[in-house]
């Protein structure tokens, strides 16, 4: 299971509205991992081309979201893009050009380029198989991934 601070999640959906919002968008979720998944430290927001329907992180460009992996032993975690309707699969663009084909990877989409702020409840989760992608079944995503709070401040509370 990967485990992503509401911060890290939070901080991407602002940068997927700093500009023209009607392009796909791309961030990577990097972290530590352990055996059965990670935590999320970390956001990677790669030099994408970003067109109203795709995207794509040309290899050098994939190669500069990496170097910091390696320096602080760290792994990639998770994909997040987004699409322009409300339909969160994966296309087979999508699964060709996802940031991994090793079992187990995960490939977060979130509809109507996240304008509206979706939740990970809101979103496509899927996960690589051993020869294809597969959408999660609500029910399962808590299995692979989950939001936790970054603060929980109870200093007002009485």
């Amino acid at each position: 299971m990967i485990v992503i601070a509401t911060a890290l999640w939070e901080r991407m959906l602002d940068a997927f509205s700093e500009f023209d919002r009607d392009l796909e968008r791309v961030a990577y979720f990097d972290g530590v991992a352990f055996a059965e998944g990670g935590v999320a430290t970390t956001l990677c927001l790669p030099l994408a081309r970003s067109q109203p329907r795709s995207f794509q992180v040309p290899a050098e460009a994939m190669s500069a979201a990496g170097k910091h992996l390696r320096a602080h032993r760290m792994r990639r975690l998770a994909q997040v893009h987004t699409h322009p309707g409300d339909w969160t699969g994966h296309s087979p663009y999508d699964d060709k050009r996802a940031y991994s084909q090793r079992p187990g990877a995960i490939s977060i989409v979130l509809p109507s380029y996240a304008r509206n702020r979706p939740t990970l409840a809101e979103a496509g989760v899927h996960v690589r198989g051993e020869d294809l992608w597969r959408e999660l079944e609500p029910r399962e995503v808590d299995s692979f991934v989950r939001a936790v709070p970054s603060v929980i401040d109870l200093r007002g509370a009485s």
